[in-house]
Formats: structure tokens, C-alpha cells, sequence
């Protein structure tokens, strides 16, 4: 073989082996970056399945708050009936008695209505 032909292989494998170097660079760093990537996207997963169940508790016991306002709400609207209906029986009470009074006790004055009840009586 020619010094020519010798030196002609010596630099085809030189840029051979220089481009086979460079196309495994290339791909040891794509490589490492779809690592970095999925890497990042686990993470993200991750952070949102934690996220997500921090989200369904919370949801979760909001929703027993509300339930527990109804249950209280229902209770307070059963007491407010209630009193509201003691109060017209009351009224209906005084107004009864006064009427007795001045039927059954002429020229006496019976105690004076407070001013919070006089529209009631």
C-alpha cells in the first residue's frame, strides 16, 4: 500500500472515528436530557397526586362543615318556631288576662304593658 493510500485511511478513520465521537455525544446528551425530562415530569405527577389529595380533604371537610351548619341552622330554625310560637301564645295570654281584669276587677288598673309589647297587645 502507497504512503498516499496510508495516509488517505489514516484521516477517513480520523473523521470517522471524530463524527462517530460526535453522533455519541449528541446522543448520550439527548439521552440525559429525556432523563432530566421525565425526571421533571415524575415530579410533577407526583406533586400533583399530593396536591390532589390535599384538595379532596380539604373538599372533604368543607364538606362536613356544611353539613354540620345545616344540622345547626335546622335546629335554629326549629327553636326560632318554637319561640315565635311561645311569644303569640303569650300575647294571646296578656290580651286574655287583660280582658279578665277588666272584666272581673272594675275600676282597678292592671300593670302597665311594656313598650316593646304595646303594638302586640
Amino acid at each position: 500500500m502507497s504512503p498516499a493510500a496510508i495516509a488517505l485511511v489514516s484521516i477517513i478513520s480520523a473523521v470517522v472515528a471524530a463524527v462517530a465521537a460526535y453522533v455519541g455525544h449528541l446522543l448520550t446528551r439527548r439521552s440525559t436530557r429525556e432523563s432530566n425530562i421525565t425526571a421533571d415530569w415524575t415530579a410533577f405527577a407526583e406533586a400533583q397526586k399530593i396536591a390532589t389529595a390535599n384538595l379532596e380533604a380539604t373538599v372533604q371537610r368543607q364538606g362536613s362543615e356544611i353539613t354540620n351548619q345545616g344540622e345547626r341552622i335546622n335546629r335554629l330554625d326549629r327553636m326560632l318556631r318554637d319561640e315565635q310560637k311561645r311569644f303569640r301564645l303569650a300575647i294571646s295570654f296578656i290580651r286574655e288576662l287583660l280582658r279578665w281584669i277588666e272584666h272581673h276587677v272594675p275600676g282597678q288598673q292592671p300593670p302597665e304593658v311594656p313598650e316593646s309589647l304595646k303594638e302586640e297587645v
